[in-house]
């Protein structure tokens, strides 16, 4: 046991490292750091016998938390990546994609370049279907993503007649809140595009907002950030619950 404990350790470090490095955003890689700390000590006070010395009744508590804590993770990760399958229908009314950060240049990041091919792609089978582009301009960003979105998706062939620019939004719940107001109508049937990991909570967010008619649209992740964004989403899911948030 005390050997997996470290062995696992070292994984869940290692991955936090990589993620502080490729995906630091909002310091969420020091929960993998925090982990493996955790499981480290978990693993020396197994070897060296201090876990065994404990009182019966602290183990059993423990252990208790850590699968309570592990089956909260595994159930919320299955919701997470069953709505990341889903198909839309064909022919909706429009599809709004979400905006995510953009390089010093203003081209997309690779997040936001994942949602913005998948959005061509619909856009491409569907040609009676329109767009909007959501998102504003971050402090580090030289332009609103929804200029910078709009030129990719001009640029992989799609007519600019078609693209309306939503580019006052800053968090997911106006990018979808304000792209509602452009549409003709509040029962218009609408595609979300983001990120698999994203789609259950942000199809959730925009009902909240008033899209009674909305399906979510999922585009890719790099397969190293996901699990990182999965987690990720299990806690917002959570918080979102107990705020009543969704």
């Amino acid at each position: 046991m005390a050997i997996i404990l470290i062995a696992v350790s070292v994984v869940s470090v290692a991955y936090g490292a990589a993620m502080g490095v490729l995906y630091p955003a909002r310091g969420f890689f020091l929960a993998w750091i925090v982990v493996g700390a955790a499981l480290l000590a978990a693993g020396w006070a197994h070897r060296t016998g201090a876990w065994q010395a404990l009182p019966v009744w602290t183990r059993r508590i423990a252990v208790a938390v850590m699968a309570l804590v592990a089956c909260g993770v595994f159930a919320g990760c299955a919701l997470v990546m069953r709505a990341a399958v889903s198909t839309p229908p064909a022919n909706l009314d429009c599809i709004i994609v979400l905006g995510a950060n953009l390089n010093a240049d203003g081209s997309p990041k690779e997040t936001l370049r994942y949602r913005l091919d998948e959005a061509a792609a619909y856009l491409e089978r569907n040609p009676e279907t329109a767009c909007v582009v959501s998102g504003g301009q971050g402090p580090d960003e030289p332009c609103t993503e929804a200029e910078a979105m709009a030129r990719y998706l001009e640029a992989a062939g799609v007519d600019a007649s078609r693209i309306l620019l939503e580019d006052r939004s800053t968090t997911t719940a106006e990018n979808l809140r304000f792209s509602a107001a452009l549409l003709d109508s509040p029962d218009a049937s609408v595609g979300v595009v983001t990120n698999d990991f994203h789609v259950l909570r942000a199809t959730r967010i925009a009902r909240r907002q008033g899209l009674s008619n909305v399906y979510g649209i999922p585009a890719p992740t790099n397969p190293l950030y996901l699990p990182q964004a999965c987690v990720r989403e299990c806690v917002a899911l959570a918080k979102n619950a107990m705020v009543g948030n969704l």
